[in-house]
């Protein structure tokens, strides 16, 4: 997450009398806090590996922060930053809002209103041109790369159904006379 400072943060009298380097103590510190999630606490031993004692007590004696059992408080935290608590409620809202949107993506399309769509899993074909199989074009130019349908009949029940294959007296795999789209005429 981020620390949120104030865009007059420069401008505000705490500021001006801390100094500079307790200002860059302060900043430093919050972006701990956004990092680590402490709610606007400091851990002494923290405070003191970015700043020096002196600068630690001018940012308690201007009041942006307050000493505590094992470190600091920085007070004016919740003015611009939320809490903990409030940023998990916005990632775990954000993660629902995600997985609701995947599993949106995921589900089939409906087929309602779809003229072409009178094909539904375990009925027969109700036309020719809903199932058939696409044959590029071997012509260049114009329409080149679409495909030409040809009708497939309804499965005769002989054949494998996916295939509209037979096999013969040779074992050889062949057309069904059937219902093959390409059986011979």
């Amino acid at each position: 997450m981020a620390y949120w400072l104030d865009e007059a943060w420069h401008r505000w009298t705490e500021t001006d009398e801390i100094g500079t380097a307790a200002a860059g103590l302060y900043s430093r510190c919050g972006s701990y806090i956004a990092d680590t999630g402490t709610d606007g606490f400091i851990p002494t031993a923290r405070a003191r590996m970015y700043g020096t004692p002196e600068w630690i007590q001018r940012l308690v004696d201007v009041g942006l922060w307050t000493v505590e059992e094992d470190g600091y408080r920085d007070t004016r935290y919740f003015e611009l930053n939320a809490s903990q608590e409030q940023i998990e409620a916005r990632k775990t809202a954000a993660a629902t809002r995600q997985r609701k949107h995947q599993h949106a993506k995921k589900k089939p399309r409906s087929t309602r209103g779809n003229a072409n769509a009178s094909v539904t899993r375990g009925s027969h074909v109700s036309s020719a041109s809903d199932n058939a199989f696409p044959s590029p074009s071997p012509f260049g130019g114009r329409g080149a790369g679409r495909a030409t349908l040809r009708p497939v009949p309804d499965w005769c029940g002989r054949c494998n159904k996916d295939t509209r294959t037979e096999v013969d007296d040779n074992d050889r795999t062949q057309p069904c006379a059937n219902c093959h789209p390409e059986r011979a005429a």
